[in-house]
């Protein structure tokens, strides 16, 4: 409208209400509007130092995204809502764990209760009595064993002292190398019979 005033008193055209629309512009009675800050920021992507050409190429490095330009086109309302949205769940998250917190001190000290009240006033149960039992049991199979074992080493080697003749003389046999006694294996074994087979 103002600007509408303006020009229509550049053109020498005078209207109703033109003199009340410039005296508010000449006057100050209104502040110069501020842009907001959407407006003069420039998104992630066109940030200094980023390269401003378009890339033809596929990218190397993964690219984020934007995240929530909800911020761009939002109504004041619409922010004035959000805001205290994000304050109720602050304040609920809050709440929450302090309750969490009190419940937690609670139950530990209902568990200290009754832990020390079964220590003092009831007795063990089978299940217990039988482990310790058992435990008892294997400390003195445990105690006997070794005992027998150090018993059984005094003066007693497990192995032999090693014996050059003893040892490698096991398994094998004497063999006598006499010639006539070698061709009589050898007819014997692999001589031909008393008739010929031909095989074709």
């Amino acid at each position: 409208m103002r600007e509408a005033a303006q020009w229509r008193k550049l053109q020498g055209i005078s209207v109703e209400g033109d003199e009340e629309l410039l005296a508010a512009d000449i006057g100050g009675g209104k502040a110069a509007r501020k842009r907001e800050e959407w407006m003069t920021k420039l998104p992630p992507e066109r940030k200094h130092g980023m390269s401003a050409m378009q890339s033809t190429r596929f990218s190397r490095s993964t690219r984020q995204g934007r995240g929530d330009t909800s911020g761009w086109t939002d109504a004041p309302s619409e922010r004035a809502r959000k805001a205290k949205m994000d304050y109720l769940q602050a304040y609920n998250v809050a709440a929450s764990l302090a309750s969490n917190e009190e419940e937690r001190r609670k139950r530990s000290l209902d568990a200290e209760l009754l832990d020390s009240y079964n220590k003092e006033k009831r007795s063990k149960s089978l299940l217990q009595k039988h482990q310790e039992e058992i435990r008892a049991s294997r400390l003195k199979r445990k105690s006997k064993q070794h005992v027998e074992k150090e018993e059984d080493w005094v003066g007693k080697h497990p192995w032999k002292p090693w014996d050059r003749e003893k040892d490698l003389a096991g398994g094998r046999q004497s063999v006598i190398l006499d010639s006539e006694n070698m061709t009589q294996g050898l007819t014997s074994r692999f001589s031909r019979g008393s008739y010929q087979r031909n095989f074709l």
